[in-house]
C-alpha cells in the first residue's frame, strides 16, 4: 500500500494523531485521578481505629449495641460503607452488599467456620470482631463507587475535557480544510453567476499545500477566463463596428442607385430587407456582448406599465402586418429600479418573439401583476410552441427549436432578455400554454419607494 506524501495528508494525520494522543493522556490521567480519589477514604478507613472501636462496642454491649452504634454513632468517612457480617454472611443492619462483591464476601471475608482444633485456618481478608460469647463478626470496608467514571463531578469534568479536545480538533480541521474550501466554493459560484472579477483570497492561495495550489491554479484560470471574455467582447464590438460600416455604405449606394434609375434594381425590396436583417443581427450581437461582459448598468426608477404601453404602441404596427392583435393588461403603480433602455430591450425581444410565432387572427397577451415583492410579467401567444425539453434551452445564445425556421431572427433575442433581467436581479422562464402556444414569464424586484 502506497502512503500519500502530500502536505495535506500529513497535516490531517498530525491533527488526528494529536487528538488521539491527547485523548489517551486525558483518559489515563482521569483513571489515575478517579482511582486515587475513590481509594483515599477507603485506605484511611482501613487504617483508622474504627475497627477497634467496633470490637470494643461488641465486647461491651453485644450485637444489638453494635448495630445501633454502626447505624447512628460510627464516624464513617464519605465515600465508603462499613459492613459487619455474622458467620452466615448477613450484615447486622440487614443491608445487601453490591452484587459484584457477593462471591468475594462468601469465600474470602466470611468463609466456612473452622474447627478450634483444625491445623489449617483459611485467610480472612477482613478484621474479625469477637464478642463476649465467642461469636465472631467480619469488619469489611467497601468503597461506594468502583468505576472508571467516578462521581458525578468527575464524570462531568471528564466529559467537559473531552468536549474541549473534540472542539479544538474540529476547529483546527475546519480552519484548515472546511473554511478555505467554502471560500473556494463561494468564488466558483460568483464566477458562474457572471462576476468574473471574483478571486480566492491571497491568504488561501499562498498556503503551501494542495488547497493553496488549487486556489492559486483557480485564480490563474479565472484571470485567463477574464482575459478571454474581455477579448471576445472587444472582438465582437470591433467586428460589429467593422460590419456596420460597409452595411451603411451599401445602404447609401442602394439609395443612390435607385435615385438615378428607379427601375435598375427590381429586387431592391429584398436587398433592403436583407440589409435591415443583417443590421438587426449585428445590433443583437453587440447588445449581447455588452451584457455578457457584466458591465455596470444604470439604476433609475422605471414605471413598468408606461414602458409596456409605449412598447405595445411601437410593436402594434408589426403585429397588425402579421394579422396579430396585442392585448395589454397591466396593473398601475408597478415600479422597478433599473436601466430603462435595457429593460425595454428585454421585454421587446420577448414580445417580438411572440409576434413572430403567433398565427394570424390570434392575439398576443401581455399581463403585468404585482406578486409579493416581485413584479410578474407574462407574454403569451398561440403559436406552435416548442418541445418540452427546449423550454430551458431556448434562452441559450443562438439556440433554435426544431420547429423554428433558420431565418427567424439572430437567435440572441431571448438570450439578451435573460441576461438583461438577470442583471436586474430578475429571472425568466418559459412554459407551454394550455390550449397551445407558449408563455414566457419574467420577474423583477419591486422598487421600494419609502
Amino acid at each position: 500500500m502506497r502512503v500519500p506524501s502530500t502536505r495535506l495528508y500529513w497535516r490531517m494525520a498530525l491533527y488526528i494523531g494529536a487528538a488521539l494522543a491527547l485523548f489517551t493522556v486525558l483518559a489515563v490521567g482521569s483513571v489515575v485521578l478517579v482511582a486515587s480519589q475513590e481509594l483515599a477514604n477507603y485506605t484511611a478507613t482501613r487504617h483508622s481505629p474504627l475497627g477497634r472501636e467496633a470490637a470494643a462496642v461488641l465486647r461491651a454491649g453485644g450485637r444489638s449495641r453494635l448495630a445501633t452504634w454502626l447505624a447512628t454513632e460510627a464516624d464513617v468517612p464519605n465515600g465508603v460503607t462499613v459492613y459487619i457480617f455474622d458467620a452466615e454472611g448477613r450484615d447486622i443492619l440487614d443491608r445487601r452488599p453490591p452484587a459484584l462483591y457477593a462471591d468475594f464476601i462468601q469465600r474470602s471475608v466470611v468463609g466456612p467456620a473452622a474447627a478450634p482444633d483444625d491445623a489449617y485456618r483459611p485467610v480472612r481478608l477482613a478484621p474479625q470482631l469477637v464478642a463476649a460469647d465467642g461469636s465472631s463478626y467480619a469488619f469489611l470496608v467497601l468503597p461506594n463507587r468502583i468505576s472508571l467514571l467516578g462521581n458525578v463531578a468527575t464524570t462531568l469534568g471528564l466529559l467537559l475535557a473531552a468536549s474541549v479536545v473534540v472542539g479544538l480538533v474540529a476547529w483546527l480541521i475546519a480552519r484548515t480544510f472546511a473554511r478555505p474550501l467554502g471560500e473556494l466554493q463561494r468564488v466558483v459560484r460568483e464566477i458562474a453567476s457572471g462576476q468574473i472579477g471574483a478571486r480566492v483570497p491571497a491568504a488561501i492561495a499562498a498556503r503551501r499545500d494542495e488547497i493553496g495550489a488549487l486556489a492559486s491554479d483557480f485564480n490563474s484560470m479565472a484571470d485567463r477566463l477574464a482575459r478571454l471574455i474581455d477579448g471576445r467582447s472587444r472582438l465582437m464590438a470591433e467586428l460589429s463596428h467593422e460590419l456596420r460600416s460597409p452595411l451603411a455604405r451599401l445602404q447609401a449606394s442602394l439609395e443612390l442607385a435607385t435615385a438615378r434609375d428607379p427601375g435598375a434594381l427590381p429586387d431592391r425590396a429584398r436587398i433592403e430587407a436583407d440589409i435591415h436583417r443583417l443590421d438587426a443581427v449585428i445590433g443583437d450581437v453587440m447588445r449581447y456582448s455588452r451584457l455578457d461582459a457584466a458591465a455596470p448598468i444604470a439604476r433609475r426608477l422605471v414605471r413598468l406599465e408606461n414602458l409596456l404601453a409605449d412598447l405595445v404602441a411601437d410593436e402594434d404596427v408589426e403585429a397588425r402586418a402579421r394579422g396579430v392583435t396585442l392585448q395589454l393588461d397591466s396593473e398601475r403603480g408597478l415600479s422597478v429600479v433599473g436601466d430603462p433602455a435595457l429593460l425595454r430591450s428585454a421585454v421587446e425581444n420577448v414580445l417580438r418573439n411572440a409576434i413572430r410565432h403567433a398565427p394570424a387572427e390570434t392575439a398576443v397577451d401581455i399581463r403585468a401583476r404585482r406578486a409579493g415583492t416581485r413584479v410578474e410579467l407574462l407574454v403569451a401567444d398561440r403559436g406552435p410552441g416548442v418541445p418540452a425539453d427546449w423550454l430551458e434551452r431556448m434562452f441559450d445564445p443562438y439556440a433554435r427549436a426544431p420547429t423554428e425556421p433558420a431565418t427567424s431572427g439572430s437567435g440572441l433575442g431571448l438570450a439578451i432578455a435573460q441576461r438583461a433581467l438577470q442583471a436586474h436581479d430578475g429571472a425568466i422562464r418559459a412554459q407551454l400554454r394550455a390550449g397551445g402556444g407558449l408563455e414566457v414569464v419574467a420577474w423583477l424586484p419591486v422598487a421600494h419607494l419609502d
